[in-house]
């Protein structure tokens, strides 16, 4: 059987972490090639690799929202499956070049129009669903959503109606990150991406239906393994987009985030000055979108793992009924920053996302994963990828919580 040939999209903090994985993986493939609109970028990578004896990539420019472009390189590579971990604006693109060229498509992100905020829910009816019946059609995978929140975190839901839970009364999705970059303000990925998912309104799923609240405007206190107490906040999110259709007997679906005092400050005042706006506004003669100027003068997340210390922790805390009787479980796994830093030169966020799309990647490879049509995460078996993922690098673990809500720990 002829290996797959690998295109991966996009060479920033993500991309350098899903180049690594597939390099060290290189024998479930053929050729594996990383492209990025700016070729140093992707050179720069492909020589790491290399040089930490992770194997051999090739390195390519493309410009990812050009479909044509894009779809002459996959057919030049030959590429079997497609990785996009590039910016949520280049999946129309990708998604239709992929389609083109009869290659299987996986991305981290639901897509995103650049110049629209506050998308009524759900967020997958725009692009993506309405794609299904293409892919479908030439019997082409496309999976969807496929980092960590979302992507491992539908995985784990599955994983709980599959094999902990006879029926699930809610779900809350909780994402902390417990390290310090030593910046005084910065976003551990696309700030573009980044600062629009939080200043936007929160979107949550309730009682059969989507509902919307302005953003900060819910918070809980939780302690989790690792990392220990810390406030969240709800926020929308791309995974409670696609749960509710999986999961319809759950009241509530909801996505927490933590976030420290000094970034909520500084957040609030770039929010209250309008200039976390996607929207472009006249400057002398040019037509530019606020957040585009904060993006270009935030730090580069891909220059903060080195130094990052600390870790992450994200989970899913479930409550449903096994056996008769109320359960309530957490499933999560926790990475660390310095040995992410360590093994590839990159901080766990990068890393907590590129480890899941290159597991996805080897499951379409080896044909474990194989619907032949679109899909999100938690549609497909969780049994291979929690087998697999560790191998890896990230681990899971299950703990039993407190069904009165509490936290074991809290306030010790």
């Amino acid at each position: 059987m002829r290996k797959p040939n690998l295109l991966i999209l996009g060479a920033g903090g993500v991309g350098g972490v899903t180049a690594h994985k597939a390099a060290q993986n290189a024998g479930a493939f053929g050729t594996i090639t990383l492209a990025s609109r700016t070729l140093a970028k992707a050179e720069a990578i492909a020589a790491d690799v290399g040089a930490r004896g992770h194997g051999t990539i090739e390195a390519r420019q493309v410009d990812a929202q050009n479909q044509a472009e894009l779809e002459a390189l996959i057919g030049e590579l030959d590429a079997a499956i497609v990785v996009n971990v590039a910016t949520p604006y280049v999946n129309v693109a990708a998604m239709d070049a992929c389609i083109g060229a009869g290659a299987h498509y996986i991305d981290t992100a639901v897509a995103e129009d650049e110049f629209v905020e506050n998308v009524p829910a759900p967020w997958y009816g725009n692009f993506e669903w309405p794609r299904k019946p293409a892919f479908e059609g030439k019997a082409l995978n496309a999976v969807l959503g496929m980092g960590f929140d979302p992507g491992v975190v539908n995985i784990f839901c599955a994983h709980a109606k599959k094999h902990l839970l006879d029926s699930i009364e809610s779900i809350d999705i909780i994402d902390v990150n417990g390290g310090d970059h030593g910046r005084y303000f910065a976003t551990n990925f696309d700030p573009d991406t980044n600062l629009r998912e939080i200043s936007e309104d929160v979107v949550f799923w309730e009682d059969g239906a989507f509902k919307t609240i302005p953003h900060h405007s819910r918070q809980m206190s939780v302690t989790l393994p690792v990392v220990g107490t810390h406030d969240v906040y709800s926020m929308g999110h791309d995974e409670l987009h696609s749960l509710p259709r999986a999961f319809p007997e759950a009241k509530r679906i909801e996505f927490w985030m933590g976030f420290g005092e000094r970034y909520l400050q500084v957040f609030n005042v770039l929010n209250t000055l309008g200039l976390l706006s996607s929207i472009p506004v006249e400057v002398d003669g040019v037509e530019l979108a606020p957040v585009r100027m904060v993006k270009a003068v935030l730090p580069d997340p891909a220059t903060l793992a080195e130094g990052y210390t600390g870790e992450c922790c994200i989970g899913c805390d479930i409550v449903g009924m096994k056996d008769g009787e109320r359960r309530r479980v957490l499933i999560y796994s926790t990475c660390d920053h310095e040995a992410c830093y360590a093994e590839v030169g990159s901080q766990a966020i990068s890393y907590t996302t590129g480890v899941p799309v290159m597991t996805a990647a080897l499951l379409l490879a080896r044909g474990e994963w194989d619907p032949q049509t679109m899909v999100n995460a938690e549609e497909l078996d969780p049994d291979p990828f929690l087998a697999l993922m560790p191998k890896l690098g990230i681990s899971w673990s299950v703990m039993d919580l407190p069904v009165d809500g509490g936290w074991p720990g809290a306030g010790d």
